[in-house]
């Protein structure tokens, strides 16, 4: 149905609360977390709603802003909320297509994020003689989400991300960066994908851990190319309210701060890519609770929901089970406390396959899991916690166990450089510091600082070192390379559980970015891409497929940015 064909419906109570409890009630029952540290302090929620109810705040449309308090207008044909990879891919792509084009943005810079961005059939990725079973792809990543997805939209990003890489990739070779492509691939029970794309400086110069590669690289060239072609960007700017009229269409957006805002118009659409909702404390509580059992998080401080409740408030529906990318290299913090405001530091050999045992000292899982995977079967541990531990040889393991894409820390040959191990180990003695780590020169010492039953834990130790030396993991069915023996002093132990990156739910949408009422008819005007967007995962994040939560996203800004334009 087109968006003339049915109007958009008023808005009501029961719109706002039908989609957000039905996706609290699905993760309470069932849903699961999904899953490359900030510690950005925010403040505690409290027990009950600010509205006065026991409805969550964020339910609650808020008054209409006073038209005495909006001091200017600006009007254009595509408004973009939210100046992030999403915001800007979408801005610059509605101006290519000849729409006047507004960008508004609360922070005072545009935020940089994820580095990897997955595609299918890239030009790269011909030009290296690489094929990916579309048809595969699309089923795996359905089975991943157990089909609560819409798969047209999956088959959309499958049949549309090469076109998009093709095109920002011409956009970085002019800005002097080059695009390359990870093809040495993880090896083990779990297929993994030579999808992932990545931004670096030629000629394939050492790939580092601040600054040197992905979006610090490529999101400054993403803003000047908006400026280029006239985007008109307005930061310190955050959106606060939708506003539609008669019939439902959404028209503006109002933005600002309180008595100073301003009225913007979109004549064709506005597209919400605000970065969802990871760090909105009450909305992860209410939306998805099991996200609370993350220690850490590196999901930027701005990314509070903004564009998800204002849908929200406008009729919009959301997906029914809400989810989150989690990876399994959140360091418990000294307090122990799990959940926001996420003090816990972000273990980067988190991902590698050492041994791992719960409080009581036992091990409970095949170590050798997709992140997202180890997380959930840490939930189910008492205190949905768990150690990893590990021994001096470490680096003579972690180059033996090869793992890929952001858990990589050796290279393959003929890739750029990446941090290293010596950068690791530094990393391992900051956190020594801190007291996040334990370090200790026997085991008997190590299982003191660590606090679980000494028999227990000594006997878990035992039994691993009989494996790994037998090279058959008869227990969990770890493939045999990376099994690793705890015998050489010293030793190490982290406590850990997931660390929080993004949502990877939001709003329901359609196949042209149309954000979608209760009915899942079009709200006419409104488009969302990126994290506030809905309707791809579920569940969990498919991980074997390198970039694909940042390729998804640039993707459909991209069409996001071009069918706002032609509406």
């Amino acid at each position: 149905m087109s968006i003339d064909e049915k109007p958009q419906k008023g808005v009501t109570r029961r719109t706002f609360i039908k989609g957000a409890v039905l996706g609290a009630a699905g993760v309470a029952a069932g849903g699961m977390l999904a899953g490359c540290g900030g510690n950005e302090e925010t403040k505690e929620p409290s027990s009950s709603a600010s509205n006065g109810t026991n409805e969550p705040s964020f339910l609650t449309p808020p008054d209409p802003i006073p038209e005495s308090e909006i001091k200017d207008t600006k009007t254009a044909d595509v408004v973009v909320i939210g100046a992030g990879c999403g915001g800007l891919i979408a801005a610059v792509s509605a101006a290519e297509a000849g729409a006047k084009t507004i960008l508004v943005e609360k922070g005072d810079q545009p935020t940089k994020g994820a580095m990897w961005m997955a595609a299918i059939n890239s030009s790269l990725q011909k030009e290296l003689g690489i094929e990916i079973d579309r048809d595969e792809a699309v089923a795996e990543i359905c089975r991943y989400g157990g089909h609560l997805v819409d798969q047209r939209l999956v088959n959309l990003w499958a049949d549309r991300s090469g076109e998009f890489m093709d095109w920002f990739m011409s956009l970085m070779e002019a800005a002097g960066y080059e695009t390359i492509l990870e093809t040495d691939l993880k090896e083990g029970y779990y297929k993994s994908y030579a999808v992932g794309h990545v931004v670096i400086k030629p000629p394939k110069q050492e790939i580092g851990h601040l600054g040197d590669y992905g979006s610090p690289l490529f999101i400054p060239v993403l803003e000047n190319k908006a400026k280029e072609l006239g985007v008109e960007i307005h930061y310190k700017m955050p959106a606060v309210q939708l506003e539609q009229d008669n019939s439902g269409r959404v028209t503006s957006v109002i933005a600002g701060s309180s008595e100073n805002y301003t009225r913007f118009n979109a004549n064709k659409g506005i597209i919400l890519c605000t970065g969802g909702y990871a760090r909105n404390e009450e909305m992860i509580k209410e939306l998805c609770p099991i996200a609370q059992y993350s220690s850490s998080s590196i999901a930027p401080p701005g990314n509070t929901g903004d564009g998800i409740k204002m849908a929200l408030w406008v009729g919009a529906a959301i997906d029914p089970i809400q989810a989150m990318m989690v990876f399994d290299r959140g360091l418990v913090g000294k307090d122990g406390k799990l959940g926001a405001p996420w003090k816990g530091g972000y273990l980067r050999i988190g991902s590698q396959p050492f041994l791992r045992v719960n409080i009581h000292g036992e091990r409970f899982v095949n170590e050798d899991l997709p992140y997202d995977y180890i997380c959930s079967a840490g939930v189910m541990q008492p205190g949905h916690i768990w150690w990893q531990v590990w021994d001096g040889k470490w680096k003579e393991d972690i180059t033996r166990f090869h793992t890929t894409i952001c858990s990589r820390v050796v290279p393959h040959p003929g890739a750029p450089p990446r941090d290293g191990l010596d950068y690791v180990e530094k990393e391992l003695e900051n956190f020594i510091k801190q007291g996040l780590l334990i370090k200790a020169d026997t085991i008997d010492e190590l299982v003191q600082k660590m606090g679980v039953p000494v028999d227990t834990f000594k006997a878990t130790v035992a039994r691993y070192n009989e494996l790994a030396k037998k090279g058959n993991d008869d227990d969990f069915g770890k493939v045999a390379f990376r099994l690793s023996t705890l015998e050489k002093a010293p030793f190490y132990a982290a406590k850990l559980s997931s660390a929080l990156l993004c949502n990877i739910t939001g709003l329901r949408i359609n196949t042209k970015m149309q954000v979608l009422n209760e009915d899942l008819d079009p709200i006419p005007g409104l488009y969302a891409a990126g994290n506030d967007s809905g309707s791809f995962f579920a569940f969990s994040y498919p991980q074997m497929f390198g970039g694909l939560a940042l390729g998804r996203i640039a993707t459909f800004a991209r069409l996001a940015g071009q069918y706002a334009a032609a509406e």
